[in-house]
């Protein structure tokens, strides 16, 4: 493996000559001496050490993200954001999963703080209990979070409220009056403010808050097919379900398949977050669209400023967009 001496050697100069090119420094070097090196970097194939630069520079050029499940295509496409922004800027990641385990959670954020990351994005999950609370804030001038989360840390949030209000309000419009409601995870943020926009809409139309019309799930497709089938085997019909999350809503719409009802017609489906598969599931889900991508995007942008140590925007807010689509009709049973 070739060296930055044997770079300096082949083009004739110092070392320090090949690192000014290398790093761009603001110190001048002919334009012939300038080629000569970069086409002894090419001859020699010659590669940085990532771990010196980064003892050189007092930085490993490096991030972590921490995900609650790398099975959602929904946390998929925050990565995908993330790794785009990171790659642009010369940044590498690790990515930990936790599988919504808090001892994972705590472990990973020690690991990455070992291996030194210079930040950590910490993407959905729920941030509590002591342990982890002391760990990230060890961590405060080098994190950023992705959702609503009680710590005091810069964040990229979506208005899961105002989507889940619009969600509820559609399948309202169209004349459903027994509306299931799947939830996620009891202490996630985002499940509870999806759940109280669903509670909004039925207040602002005078509709009851029905507790046997809720129930709860962890955001898996089995977990929305199994509390559809209890919503729909109950007394007193229902006629929609709201789904926290697509996954869930697809569990939900092959429930109903499964009890011989037809989606639309005998019960109508919304779901949320408009994960790639929505569009192509049968039939199309209607659901409410958050720009996860962008939302990568962002959060990337934001790590890197505070990591820079520059001025940012505490909080960076993403609407969210009603699609709707073949799962949702007018509710002719009325």
């Amino acid at each position: 493996m070739s060296t930055i001496l044997d770079v300096a050697r082949r083009a004739k100069v110092s070392i320090a000559t090949v690192s000014r090119v290398m790093n761009n420094s603001p110190h001048k070097v002919n334009q012939s001496t300038r080629e000569r090196i970069l086409e002894a970097i090419r001859e020699l194939d010659y590669r940085p050490n990532a771990l010196a630069k980064g003892l050189l520079m007092k930085k490993t050029m490096t991030i972590g993200i921490i995900i609650p499940d790398i099975s959602n295509t929904y946390y998929a496409e925050i990565v995908r954001g993330i790794q785009d922004v990171a790659d642009q800027s010369g940044y590498a990641v690790m990515l930990q999963n936790t599988d919504r385990k808090q001892e994972r959670i705590i472990n990973y954020i020690y690991l990455l703080r070992e291996k030194l990351a210079d930040g950590i994005i910490f993407s959905g999950g729920i941030i509590h209990g002591y342990e982890t609370l002391s760990t990230l804030k060890e961590l405060r001038e080098r994190v950023v979070v992705i959702g609503r989360h009680e710590v005091d840390f810069p964040a990229v949030r979506v208005d899961n409220i105002g989507g889940a209000t619009q969600a509820t309000q559609h399948l309202i419009d169209l004349g459903h009056k027994r509306i299931g409601f799947i939830g996620g995870p009891e202490r996630s943020t985002t499940a509870i403010d999806r759940f109280t926009g669903c509670k909004s809409a039925l207040a602002q139309n005078s509709y009851p808050i029905d507790g046997s019309l809720i129930k709860r799930g962890n955001l898996t497709p089995q977990s929305g097919y199994l509390a559809a089938k209890e919503l729909l085997e109950q007394s007193g019909k229902i006629t929609a379900i709201f789904a926290a999350n697509d996954q869930m809503a697809f569990g939900a719409i092959n429930a109903a398949k499964e009890l011989g009802l037809n989606v639309p017609d005998d019960l109508s489906v919304v779901g949320f977050d408009n994960i790639p598969l929505s569009s192509y599931f049968e039939p199309p889900l209607t659901t409410v669209e958050i720009p996860m991508y962008d939302v990568g995007v962002a959060a990337m942008r934001m790590l890197i400023d505070v990591i820079s140590k520059k001025s940012i925007e505490k909080v960076k807010f993403f609407g969210t967009k009603l699609l709707i689509r073949g799962s949702t009709g007018k509710n002719f049973k009325k």
